[in-house]
């Protein structure tokens, strides 16, 4: 029985890719490609050339088709499960995509938050665990949470994203309108930023604290 099962996590700067077998849950084959924001291939979005690029790749090597392809990305995933319904600011095309018809397979897309916090429980993590919160800190910030084995999606796919929650009424506002958001308190995407040009990512900052 064909058991493979291709992961997708489609970043502001990288796409990770993944194969598994999903009765096993083995990790076949890995590999990472260029996110390309803003440009695109074939008429397609450059993202989205890659993603296929990965998928064809990964059917190649194993020599057979994939029977689902799981998409996780920033922004929030309709009721559906195989388009992004917005994602201001960021990833061009990504919103209204419908992934099961880009690819021409069975797909299953997620908020990113909400993909890593059921892979933990996939086999991380929170295995076996009933409730779980999980807050993701990358390019922007994400949050997820499942309650009694089910994953809080909420109506418009925000349910866990804390992201956007407004610790400062007066601040300035986010992408998605919100003021002084969590997102832009602590996020990667503005470091540079809000550090006055000393440190270009998270990273950078957090080394200089440890040496002091």
């Amino acid at each position: 029985m064909n058991s493979l099962g291709i992961g997708i996590d489609l970043g502001g700067t990288l796409i990770k890719g993944a194969a598994f077998d999903l009765a096993s849950g083995e990790m076949l084959h890995e590999e990472v490609a260029p996110t390309r924001d803003g440009e695109r291939e074939g008429g397609v979005p450059a993202f989205l050339a890659e993603v296929r690029k990965l998928v064809a790749r990964f059917e190649e090597m194993e020599g057979r088709e994939s029977v689902v392809v799981g998409v996780s990305s920033p922004g929030f995933a309709n009721r559906a499960a195989s388009q992004i319904i917005s994602m201001p600011g960021r990833l061009e095309g990504l919103e209204g995509l419908d992934w099961p018809e880009a690819l021409a397979r069975p797909v299953t897309v997620l908020n990113d938050a909400h993909a890593a916090l059921m892979g933990e429980i996939w086999q991380g993590a929170a295995t076996g665990v009933q409730n779980v919160f999980l807050l993701t800190l990358g390019t922007g910030v994400g949050g997820a949470i499942v309650t009694e084995g089910r994953l809080l999606r909420g109506h418009f796919g925000k349910g866990g994203h804390l992201g956007h929650a407004s610790l400062d009424f007066y601040g300035e506002t986010d992408i998605c309108g919100m003021p002084g958001a969590l997102e832009d308190m602590i996020g990667n995407h503005n470091v540079r930023e809000r550090s006055g040009g000393r440190y270009e990512s998270t990273r950078e900052l957090v080394e200089a604290v440890k040496k002091g």
